[in-house]
């Protein structure tokens, strides 16, 4: 069974989200950062559940020390009212899931859930390099896609990419680097079929557009 740490200042809530995941993971809590820090590598969670609002910022030292370590457990962020202003800075720090309170229990493992398998692909690396790309030619098929280009983030981003890997480079493929995603922490780089079914085909499939749009108004 998965193990939920839930870190949270404030006891009530702490109690209320611990037994909400307590239906469907082993959960442990800690009172306070500190506490949650100490428990980590103790009981090994598989998710992290942690407060954030405008005065102890939990969720945001939390995600900074993560990263400063380079610790890959995905966390859910769970925002008191008003603190969801700080949705962006929690995705740039790599935040997996984000919930606003009061939360139900259907809310809560359904973000769990979400996150471990957000995580699980972020591990898995980039997908394989589709059939049509082995068989078109790269630079027709990368200058189609500059053309097409419909997400304002992905304009002349099209590339094709090869990296060094030991000894030899990688095969050839097509590629986006979106500085939109990197912004609200998600993989910066997309490949063949994302960029073909979402930058240059349907922008609003894509969750960046979607918090950007969100963000602004649009």
């Amino acid at each position: 069974m998965t193990k939920v740490l839930v870190i949270h200042h404030d006891k009530s809530i702490r109690t209320r989200l611990e037994s909400l995941a307590r239906t469907e993971y082993e959960v442990a809590g800690g009172k306070d950062l500190a506490a949650g820090i100490k428990l980590m590598p103790k009981i090994r969670p598989g998710v992290i559940v942690v407060g954030q609002d405008g005065a102890k910022q939990e969720g945001i030292r939390l995600l900074r020390y993560m990263k400063q370590n380079v610790l890959k457990t995905p966390v859910v962020v769970v925002f008191s009212r008003g603190a969801g202003k700080m949705q962006p800075t929690t995705m740039k720090l790599g935040a997996k899931g984000f919930l606003e309170h009061p939360v139900n229990q259907e809310q809560l493992c359904q973000a769990i859930t979400d996150a471990m398998a957000a995580q699980e692909k972020a591990n898995a690396g980039p997908p394989p390099i589709t059939a049509e790309e082995m068989q078109a030619n790269l630079s027709i098929l990368e200058r189609d896609l500059n053309r097409e280009m419909r997400c304002f983030a992905g304009k002349n981003q099209v590339y094709i990419q090869s990296m060094i890997t030991g000894s030899r480079a990688t095969r050839p493929r097509i590629c986006l680097k979106c500085s939109l995603r990197a912004e609200f922490g998600l993989p910066r780089d997309v490949y063949y079929e994302f960029i073909r079914d979402r930058c240059a085909g349907d922008p609003d499939l894509c969750k960046a557009v979607q918090l950007y749009s969100g963000r602004s108004g649009a």
